[in-house]
């Protein structure tokens, strides 16, 4: 991953600086879950990691061990994909705390190991991190810009909390998919505008809603347990 700035050494964290920033909450819990994997391309071959996003505002990076409140930084606004991995016990939690809000953007929330993605649309402006954490830690934040992507059909599969993509629609899909937990809900988040879309969850996984969009963005899953997801 390709990260901006310079590395500044802040009380048990590092920090190389960027742009970003927004919070949100759409009734559903905060982020939580664990781990993502390879997907497939919806052929059966397995895909690389997620493509290069189109550049954006520079990247942060941040690491730690142990509860941490970083300096301040900006973010330069719009979609927003927090990468966090936690080796240790106890309760792990990620925020972007912006200078007006106390209680910030919860993107991470999780006991034990983590290694997951969830995203955001943020409002510009200044923040810190915030990271409550029982051992080492790591939290990448990025911006992605993109206006295309792969389109439809496409799959991919992984486990906890993951944000894939860049994805291009242009006309109307039906998702469908599959996970092994108690939680599971789907999202389409754009990388040109502020849209936040769910798609489906645990509830209506039997017979989701078909969609219409003419956008760019991301997919972001969050689970408790190994999923898979298909757009057609």
């Amino acid at each position: 991953m390709s990260l901006g700035g310079v590395t500044l050494p802040l009380a048990g964290c590092t920090n190389d600086a960027a742009e970003d920033g927004t919070e949100g909450d759409d009734g559903e819990e905060g982020s939580d879950g664990g781990g993502g994997e390879e997907g497939s391309d919806g052929t059966g071959n397995e895909t690389d990691d997620e493509e290069t996003p189109t550049a954006g505002p520079s990247q942060q990076e941040f690491s730690g061990n142990g509860e941490t409140l970083t300096d301040d930084f900006d973010i330069g606004g719009g979609l927003t994909i927090v990468d966090a991995t936690h080796d240790g016990d106890g309760d792990f939690e990620v925020r972007l705390m912006p200078q007006d809000d106390g209680n910030g953007t919860l993107f991470a929330d999780w006991t034990g190991s983590y290694d997951g993605r969830t995203a955001w649309h943020m409002t510009g402006g200044t923040y810190r991190l915030s990271v409550v954490a029982g051992g080492d830690w790591e939290v990448f934040v990025r911006q992605p810009r993109d206006e295309s992507g792969e389109s439809p059909p496409f799959s991919f599969s992984g486990s906890g909390n993951d944000v894939h993509g860049p994805f291009e629609f242009d006309g109307t899909y039906r998702p469908s998919g599959d996970y092994d937990g108690d939680r599971f809900i789907v999202h389409f988040l754009s990388s040109t505008g502020d849209t936040r879309e769910f798609l489906f969850h645990d509830g209506s996984i039997g017979n989701p809603s078909s969609f219409e969009f003419h956008d760019a963005g991301y997919i972001e899953v969050k689970s408790d347990g190994e999923w898979s997801v298909e757009i057609g």
